[in-house]
């Protein structure tokens, strides 16, 4: 039974270390904001369709929509933002490691706020360590004559203490709520969908030209697909959906 978890913990280290690299891979191609719409969606498409094949998703958990906003800014928006901005400016390597300062801000957030954690000596001179580590790869002392970026390093410590702030909310005003994980996830992945694509298009012109793009993709296929399946003839002479489209979209 150890051994599965240290085989779990392996992979799931090999995982997220990838992230780093897909992310790096494609800032090549657009840009880090659309990085992040892009991971909430195609998170959140897999997720919501098993919370449906579960039964999982009630109507009444709605009444908790605060607590759900808060997690999608903490531990989905946010974060995903702040990290993607982060690995843009910094090696994939330095950003992999630099995020290893989650479990630091998150137990020292549940110290401040759950109380429920003494801290003993050995406790606090593993956190010391755990920043000491995190300084000696972002190496403020050396910013003007080395590769590492110090906004680029801020920006994955800030994205480092909002997922760590999420574990305390979580436990503080999630658990017990008496929802399964699954349904939490989908909530809080789509809340953040929502409000990525919503303040992106508001306060950012390259967004709102990638989602307005997207948009018009998305019907552009829907209506070719009405076409194939029911024959042109179907709709009206006068009407090219397509043009349409691309006129209103």
């Amino acid at each position: 039974m150890k051994n599965n978890a240290y085989i779990a913990f392996g992979l799931l280290g090999l995982i997220w270390g990838c992230n780093f690299i897909f992310m790096k891979w494609a800032f090549q191609l657009i840009e880090p904001t659309q990085v992040v719409f892009l991971r909430i969606l195609l998170g959140f498409l897999p997720i919501l369709g098993f919370a449906l094949w579960r039964k999982e998703l009630k109507l009444a958990h709605l009444r908790h929509w605060f607590h759900f906003l808060v997690m999608s800014l903490l531990a989905t928006t946010l974060y995903y933002y702040a990290f993607a901005r982060g690995t843009s400016l910094l090696p994939s390597g330095g950003a992999g490691m630099l995020s290893g300062a989650i479990p630091l801000f998150a137990f020292i957030t549940a110290f401040i706020f759950l109380r429920q954690d003494r801290l003993t000596l050995c406790k606090a001179m593993g956190i010391l360590l755990g920043f000491a580590g995190v300084l000696l790869i972002a190496r403020p002392w050396t910013m003007g004559a080395s590769e590492v970026n110090a906004v680029g390093v801020l920006y994955i410590v800030a994205g480092s203490l909002s997922l760590g702030c999420s574990f305390v909310y979580a436990r503080k005003f999630l658990s017990r709520l008496n929802i399964s994980p699954v349904a939490l996830s989908t909530y809080q992945i789509g809340f953040a969908l929502i409000s990525k694509y919503r303040l992106g298009a508001a306060f950012d012109k390259t967004d709102r030209e990638f989602f307005m793009h997207v948009r018009r993709k998305t019907v552009r296929t829907i209506f070719r697909s009405q076409e194939l399946g029911v024959g042109k003839g179907r709709f009206s002479p006068h009407l090219d959906p397509v043009l349409y489209c691309d006129r209103r979209c």
